[in-house]
Parts: structure tokens; C-alpha cells; sequence
């Protein structure tokens, strides 16, 4: 396997070559190192933290125990970047903020454990959107991330950079985390997979939190076989390959009516699937209203840096009149740091609205006899650096605790990259995975 070769490679491409003794360990994150040394200062702006040294090390490790015989992970040699915002030992974990570069992780997030006992090389840490707090990739610490396929507009986020590495041929793998489709997003601005599993599914230990009720982490992959592979083994689950038949849903409101081009291509693929169109509405204010971010994120973020002596500052509050923070920050951590937060008598009646919009789902899926529904991850396309961006449909998975997944719907006329969402009930991950393998597999045959 040549360097050329590794920037598109899948996992099992990879895992092939490695077991077949064609390419090392070294070799593998050497190309990883070489790509983000040739592109990633000034071009795409998606590493925050290096470690060289510490990765070819992992690597030797691996080639050694594989070159004994030793059975090794499913993951053995394969390089890896994280996500700024979750702990890694020995690292900083500065979720994108200048204020908090000093704070050091004092032990691996348990996904981190999971990536390291399965012999993931972990080169560093990757740019995010400021403590996770929006969708444009802006932070203090590296300034903006640049989209895979068009210098200059927004990556998406809050995983800009874990979206851009993968894309941008760094790895084939990185993690980011979801709170209200901050994995989603971005996968669909850069033309991944990328999936959101079900409320609980995976733990958030170990990450800075902007929502303890919706945060999640979650893999940014290239290909649908990649995104089962990562995805169970983050779970420690199968999940079923096969079983009933996909009824999917085409969410009517979801879709812009002057955003011709990106409802063009989600419908056309959806249509590999077969859909019937379903009305609802009332969502997107429905999903709105359940969202639980402003009344957490003040208080978990200081649970979170209580014990953190190194972070700048200890509150919301005190990052907020600090002003240190990126310009496009401003806005969302003055309002949130002046929210009344969990003491508030609103915060459990957001809690019950979390709760009957569920339902909601899952009656609205059986009225229609459907088992996913279907929409454009955003209803338009990635802004230019400093603008806001308008139109995502994430939400909805997050407030509901529901799984979903974003999938490559094809590019707009200008070259950029269109995302599927598909939203399934809880539990269901078997038929997000099932649905992208189909719809890959289809659009590959032509």
C-alpha cells in the first residue's frame, strides 16, 4: 500500500494490508503524519494536538505483537484522531477554547479505553467548534476549520476538525461527539457517515459536556462498512444485518422550498430505498422547544472544571465577561450564562416535553407504518466563514434520544457535499446501519 493509496482507504482496506504483512503500523501513521504535515496548516486548520512521537510508538507496539503471532484488536494499527473535547491521558482536553489549554486529562474517556484496547493509534486531538457551542467550527484556541471541499466555508460542527481529517485523507477514523447533531452535521458538509446512536448507548464520561441529557459520542467515517465496524465496536454489539423490510418516511417540512439542489439529491437517494411522504408540521418548533441545552450547559460545564486548577476560569459566567472567547461565541455564552438554568420550574417541564415528543415518534411511525423517517441533515448549504449557519433538522434525534444517521446524498452543482439524515426509534441502530449499506451498495451499481 502506497501513501496515495492510504488517503482513501477503508478500515478493512487497511486492516487487509496489515495482516497480510503488506504495510506496517509505522508505515500506516507515518502517511497519517506526512498528509496533516503537508495540508493541514493553512489549507484545513483540523489538528489542535500532535503527538508524533507517542503514535509511532503505539504503532511499534503493534507491529511487534502482531510479528510475534499475538492476537491483536480490530482496530490494531489503524491511525485514529479524537475529538477535542474528550479526555485522552496525558493530553490537553481544550474543547476548543483558549481558557482551557492547560487542563490535562488525568485518565482516557472510557470510548478512548475502548479505541486503545482495540489497538487504535491515536495521533491527537482534533479542531472543534468553542466548548462544542455551535455549528461553524469558530474557536478561540485554532480559529476557523476549513471545509474537506471548499476553503472558506463552514465545516460544520461542533466536530469540524474529526470531520475534515477523515474527509481530507488524515485518517479513516475519527471521533466526535453529538449534542444536538454535531457528528451529523459535519458529516454531511464533508461527504461522510456519520451516526448518533441511541440516548445512553454510549457513555459521555469523560467529555466536556455542553448537555449531559443529549450529549453522545460518535464515529465520522468514509464508508457504510467502515461506520459498522467502529460503530459496534464502540457498542460491544452486533447489530443485525438483516430483518424486516425498510419503510421509510420523506419528512415533507423538512426540505426548503427554494433549496432545489439538496432536496433533488436527498429524494433521490431515498429512492433506492422506496418512500412515501409523511406530514408533520409541528417538528421542527416541537423539537425546538424540547431542546435542553440552554438549561444545562452552565452547570455542567462547572461540575465539569470544578476540579480543573489549570482551566482559565471556572463558570460560564466568568468565560463570558472574560471575552476571550471566538467573536461568533459571544451571543450563545451571554444568554446561556444568564439562564436560570436546572433550578429552574422550566427545566423539568423541557424534561416532559423530551418525553412526549418521543412519543409523539413512535406514534407517527406507526401511523404511517413506517420504521424511518427521512430528511436533509440541513436544509441548506455550508455558510462562508463568519456567518451563521440556518437549517439543521438535527435536532430531533437529539431531544428525543432517537438514533440517526448522516449518509452522502451526492454534491450540489458548485461541488459540495449534500447529507441524508434517517431517523429510526430506539434501539434501532440495525436499520440506519442496513439502510446505509443498501443505499452505498445500490448507488455504487449504478
Amino acid at each position: 500500500m502506497h501513501y496515495a493509496d492510504y488517503l482513501t482507504a477503508s478500515l478493512f482496506e487497511l486492516q487487509y494490508a496489515l495482516q497480510r504483512r503488506e504495510i506496517t503500523s509505522r508505515q500506516l501513521t507515518e502517511y497519517a503524519l506526512q498528509r496533516i504535515a503537508e495540508v493541514d496548516r493553512p489549507r484545513y486548520n483540523a489538528i489542535t494536538w500532535l503527538f508524533a512521537a507517542e503514535a509511532l510508538a503505539a504503532a511499534d507496539t503493534v507491529d511487534a505483537r502482531r510479528q510475534r503471532g499475538e492476537t491483536v484488536g480490530l482496530l490494531a494499527g489503524v491511525p485514529v484522531l479524537i475529538k477535542d473535547n474528550i479526555d485522552v491521558k496525558g493530553w490537553p482536553t481544550s474543547a476548543g477554547s483558549v481558557m482551557l489549554r492547560d487542563v490535562i486529562a488525568s485518565e482516557d474517556a472510557p470510548l478512548v479505553t475502548t479505541l486503545r484496547n482495540q489497538g487504535g493509534i491515536l495521533l491527537g486531538k482534533t479542531a472543534m467548534h468553542e466548548l462544542a457551542a455551535g455549528i461553524t467550527g469558530a474557536s478561540s484556541l485554532t480559529g476557523y476549520t476549513h471545509n474537506a471541499w471548499r476553503e472558506g466555508r463552514s465545516p460544520g460542527g461542533s466536530s469540524s476538525g474529526s470531520a475534515v481529517a477523515v474527509a481530507a485523507g488524515y485518517v479513516p477514523l475519527a471521533i466526535g461527539t453529538d449534542t444536538a447533531g454535531s457528528v451529523r452535521i459535519p458529516a454531511a458538509f464533508n461527504g461522510l457517515f456519520g451516526l448518533r446512536m441511541t440516548k445512553g448507548a454510549l457513555s459521555s464520561e469523560g467529555i466536556v459536556p455542553l448537555s449531559p441529557t443529549q450529549d453522545i459520542p460518535g464515529p465520522l467515517v468514509r464508508s457504510s462498512a467502515d461506520l459498522r465496524l467502529v460503530s459496534e465496536i464502540l457498542r460491544g454489539q452486533c447489530f443485525a444485518a438483516e430483518g424486516e423490510s425498510l419503510r421509510v418516511g420523506l419528512w415533507q417540512e423538512g426540505f426548503a422550498d427554494d433549496e432545489a439542489e439538496i432536496n433533488q439529491a436527498v429524494q433521490a437517494t431515498v429512492s433506492v430505498l422506496g418512500s412515501q411522504i409523511v406530514s408533520w408540521p409541528q417538528l421542527e418548533n416541537l423539537a425546538a422547544e424540547a431542546n435542553i441545552i440552554g438549561y444545562e450547559f452552565a452547570d455542567a460545564l462547572a461540575e465539569f472544571l470544578a476540579d480543573k486548577p489549570h482551566a482559565q476560569f471556572h463558570t460560564l459566567q466568568a468565560i463570558a465577561a472574560s471575552g476571550l472567547y471566538h467573536p461568533q461565541l459571544a451571543t450563545t455564552f451571554k444568554a446561556r450564562a444568564m439562564h436560570p438554568g436546572i433550578t429552574s420550574e422550566s427545566y423539568t417541564v423541557v424534561q416532559q416535553r423530551q418525553h412526549d415528543l418521543y412519543q409523539q415518534v413512535e406514534a407517527m411511525f406507526s401511523q404511517y407504518n413506517i420504521n424511518l423517517l427521512a430528511y436533509p441533515v440541513v436544509r441548506r448549504a455550508p455558510v462562508l466563514h463568519g456567518e451563521m449557519q440556518e437549517g439543521s433538522n438535527a435536532l430531533v434525534s437529539a431531544v428525543t434520544g432517537a438514533p440517526a444517521i448522516s449518509i452522502p446524498a451526492g454534491f450540489s452543482d458548485d461541488g459540495m457535499p449534500i447529507g441524508l439524515e434517517l431517523l429510526a426509534l430506539r434501539g434501532r441502530e440495525d436499520l440506519l446501519l442496513r439502510a446505509a449499506e443498501d443505499i452505498q451498495k445500490r448507488l455504487q451499481q449504478g
